[in-house]
């Protein structure tokens, strides 16, 4: 196991994670699964669990925490530091509800609740009650509402898991597989390397994979344009510090979009960019960088060169010092986003009707309320059929934020669809 502590560590971008508590939980979560999903969805449980829901035993604790002093509720939005909450506080507010953020000694949990109070309308002696629902909850991240089957939420962020389940529905995905160890991911690597893909519309043999961690999120420990055993071992080493299962698979070129559902209706469709350049045919990649950077938009954090850009440009056979041709474009790291030097633009309204129907299809095959894909397609605006495409990824705690601060395109109000779905439930 590396040494490399996650605040320096370049395969963790800028989201650091602890790396052996990673492993250990990740890992964990994988293994102990099946027993767990045997012992919390049984009958019996799910009649403790309706109980327990009726008499909103979490709303009980934090009155009792809160006048313990255990916890402490922050009722400032503007102090929580979690943007995905944010939206989702500001479109409360805008409802009339009351929302807080729970602090454990001190501490943000990302844990919240929220108080919708039934309104009264006084007639004489008679007392009229308002439509409106009455609710209290307390929720992690995004709320949900009950009655519906949370064993997905076991497994939904398992990559594998994801795959087999869209095989089994007829959605994209891109070939590969999982391996324990370093021979499995030979033997993936070697037949993805040897295949072609006649199904996807392209041919794919000799093309690049992907190595990356069967569990995880923001592409941590995640390397692309892996080509040779060599570039392969390192890839492996790398996402084995995550997990103790590692996913080898076919690469798929494009953005990647996160498309979120919310209550199994598509909400945005958000476009994301690593930072790349094309070529002038005149200018070196190191010079491209800097006139990039001098241009970039002020939410568009500077491109920084790194070992691990380096290597990631040698996987492509490229260095700083090589001179793309006019035209040609150059893609400079794994990671994507604004705060890479890359770009995001919100696409609903130009994504193709087939694609939306083939989201909401995907999120009716997993059956959660809330769910983030990660899709990557070359171009949106056709349909998805005869375009070499696939879901890569699943998310139970989608960023819904970032539909609401695309750089580009017309942002989308996310965060009013949960609390529309909390509202109705």
């Amino acid at each position: 196991m590396s040494q490399t502590t996650a605040a320096t560590c370049p395969h963790c971008g800028n989201n650091p994670t602890p790396h052996l508590l990673a492993w250990y939980f990740e890992s964990s979560n994988v293994l102990l699964t099946p027993l767990r999903r045997i012992l919390m969805y049984n009958p019996l449980l799910g009649k403790v669990k309706q109980l327990l829901r009726h008499l909103n035993l979490s709303w009980q604790i934090v009155k009792i925490l809160t006048f313990l002093r255990v916890i402490k509720l922050q009722k400032d939005p503007v102090k929580c530091k979690v943007r995905r909450a944010q939206v989702l506080w500001e479109e409360a507010e805008k409802r009339g509800l009351d929302m807080a953020e729970i602090l454990f000694l001190g501490k943000p949990l990302d844990i919240y609740i929220a108080e919708k109070k039934r309104l009264v309308a006084a007639h004489g002696a008679l007392e009229q009650k308002i439509k409106d629902k009455e609710f209290k909850i307390v929720f992690s991240g995004l709320p949900r509402p009950t009655g519906y089957d949370e064993k997905i939420l076991d497994v939904m962020d398992d990559k594998v898991f994801l795959k087999k389940r869209f095989l089994q529905a007829g959605m994209p995905v891109p070939a590969g597989g999982t391996a324990r160890t370093l021979r499995k991911a030979k033997k993936i690597f070697k037949e993805i390397r040897n295949s072609v893909s006649e199904d996807k519309g392209q041919e794919s043999k000799g093309m690049p994979v992907i190595v990356k961690p069967r569990t995880g999120s923001r592409g941590r420990h995640t390397t692309t344009f892996v080509n040779s055993d060599a570039e392969l071992e390192k890839a492996y080493a790398a996402a084995k510090q995550l997990c103790h299962w590692v996913v080898v698979e076919e690469q798929l070129f494009g953005p990647v979009y996160r498309a979120t559902l919310i209550n199994g209706k598509l909400r945005g469709v958000l476009r994301g960019d690593p930072p790349q350049m094309v070529g002038d045919g005149i200018s070196s990649i190191k010079a491209l960088i800097g006139i990039k950077n001098s241009l970039s938009h002020p939410k568009v954090k500077d491109i920084v060169i790194d070992d691990r850009m380096k290597l990631f440009l040698a996987r492509q056979g490229l260095s700083l010092l090589s001179v793309p041709a006019a035209g040609q474009p150059v893609c400079l790291s794994e990671k994507i986003g604004v705060g890479y030097g890359g770009s995001s633009s919100e696409d609903m309204d130009i994504c193709h009707p087939d694609n939306k129907e083939l989201f909401e299809k995907a999120a009716a095959a997993l059956g959660d309320p809330i769910i983030g894909f990660d899709f990557i397609i070359p171009d949106i605006t056709q349909s998805w059929k005869g375009q070499c495409c696939g879901f890569i990824e699943a998310n139970s705690l989608p960023f819904i934020n970032l539909h609401h601060d695309p750089l580009l395109g017309n942002p989308r109000n996310v965060a009013a669809a949960v609390w529309d779905m909390m509202e109705e439930a």
